[in-house]
């Protein structure tokens, strides 16, 4: 009986020496199939995506440029390494709310006296077809901070908007309306976030110097065509989807693995404890990764149709809310704010084109229309729902006035709807008849 544990320690021996190598082995060997398993996955979405000629690379989203002289981008740096540091009064007149109207204010005047050369270059852009910052999409990049300096470039359009109806000089109001939405189309061909929301910036504030300049001057018919085609392009540029496909080129360039590995660690272990425990999860960050892809493709799709919370909307966020892929979740929604503030921007260039349409109406006759759909024209035959909650517009007259603005009664809680409306408030208008209060929905 004494011989039995004797016998045991050399069976007992044998299986530590031989079982737990086997163990490691067949661990590492299920670990290394479910990664190429994760990583063939990754790379059948990646095929599918340059199948259907969707940008895969950074490289992809750079602006093809025929010659150098088309390029607006050399140009608009040069202004914003010029741009001279504003003063206090320059910058409450600039972000006052209400927003300030024309006169000759002090600080306009010296503002645009100290920035000229950076309005100089601003003009020269303008007048190309392209930019081209070649920024990348890394957050670290220079270059991003350069794209959102041009907000001031959009401000100083403003102020001469602001300064040149103040003085008489129309024209000069006119043109600057124009450069203030072309500075905008140029900032955001490039599809990052960061130039596409800065466009959207300087949209806005290309909106509020257009309602002053209706508010001061007759734009005639040229001056009109001139302002809906500039408006009419933005409407159609204004995408949802190329930003959610530039988001998307980050995640196929790399940036989503070393974001997910990231979130992969045990606070106060050792670093070779993280690193092994990174290496277990791989497989797992992958199939985020490639779920993150997949997601973000399904979600472009469908990201331009109308209403912020439709059904195709809901039932996308429903499935990544149920989804295994936690990793990924909080991007997901994340991605998915970002039509917000574009689907919003774009209504308000749509209120923008109608307020057009009023303001011509109320110059050729006198007196406001008495609904929206009276300035239809073939450009705009139909005045269609507004494309955040699905309900009709609404047009409001007043003496000297008007707003056309999407229904809020449910929504008003809702911040982003403050600026979604078009209002022209006319200044001496003693040549034209005041129309009754009209309040109507089309």
């Amino acid at each position: 009986m004494d011989e039995t544990p004797a016998k045991r320690r050399p069976t007992l021996k044998r299986l530590l020496l031989w079982g737990v190598p086997a163990l490691v082995v067949a661990i590492t060997a299920i670990h290394t199939w479910q990664w190429h398993r994760a990583l063939l996955d990754w790379e059948r979405a990646v095929h599918r995506i340059e199948d259907r000629g969707e940008p895969v690379q950074f490289a992809d989203l750079v602006v093809e440029i025929d010659s150098p002289d088309d390029d607006a981008g050399p140009l608009l740096l040069k202004a914003i390494h010029a741009l001279q540091e504003p003063d206090a009064a320059y910058i409450q007149l600039i972000a006052a709310e209400p927003p300030t109207r024309a006169g000759t204010h002090a600080a306009l005047r010296d503002a645009l006296r100290a920035n000229q050369k950076s309005l100089d270059f601003v003009v020269q852009a303008s007048e190309r077809p392209h930019c081209r910052f070649s920024a990348d999409a890394y957050l670290f990049d220079q270059r991003r901070m350069e794209i959102l300096k041009c907000r001031e470039l959009g401000d100083l359009l403003r102020a001469q908007v602001l300064w040149s109806l103040g003085t008489g000089d129309e024209p000069a109001a006119l043109a600057a309306v124009i450069q203030g939405f072309q500075l905008a189309e140029l900032v955001g061909e490039e599809s990052l976030a960061a130039s596409r929301f800065t466009a959207i910036a300087i949209q806005n504030k290309s909106l509020r110097a257009l309602e002053e300049l209706l508010s001061n001057m007759d734009v005639g018919s040229e001056g009109f065509a001139e302002l809906d085609t500039q408006v009419r392009r933005a409407v159609q540029r204004g995408r949802c989807e190329t930003l959610l496909q530039a988001n998307r080129v980050a995640l196929l360039d790399g940036t989503g693995f070393l974001t997910l590995r990231e979130s992969i660690g045990l606070p106060g272990a050792p670093q070779w404890v993280v690193s092994g425990k990174r290496w277990l999860y791989e497989p797992w960050v992958t199939d985020n990764v490639v779920y993150w892809i997949q997601a973000l493709t399904e979600l472009a799709a469908i990201a331009d149709s109308p209403g912020l919370e439709n059904a195709e909307i809901q039932d996308w966020s429903r499935r990544v809310g149920e989804s295994k892929y936690s990793l990924a979740q909080p991007y997901l929604i994340a991605a998915r704010q970002l039509r917000e503030p574009i689907l919003t921007m774009r209504q308000q260039l749509i209120l923008a084109r109608w307020g057009l349409r009023v303001d011509r109406y109320y110059r050729q006759h006198g007196r406001f229309p008495a609904a929206l759909s009276l300035v239809a024209d073939d450009e705009l035959p139909a005045v269609a729902p507004d494309s955040l909650f699905e309900q009709p517009l609404s047009y409001e007259t007043y003496p000297g006035g008007f707003v056309v603005r999407i229904a809020d009664q449910e929504h008003a809680d809702a911040e982003f709807l403050r600026d979604c409306r078009f209002e022209v408030s006319y200044s001496g208008t003693g040549d034209l008849q005041d129309a009754a209060d009209v309040s109507t929905q089309e």
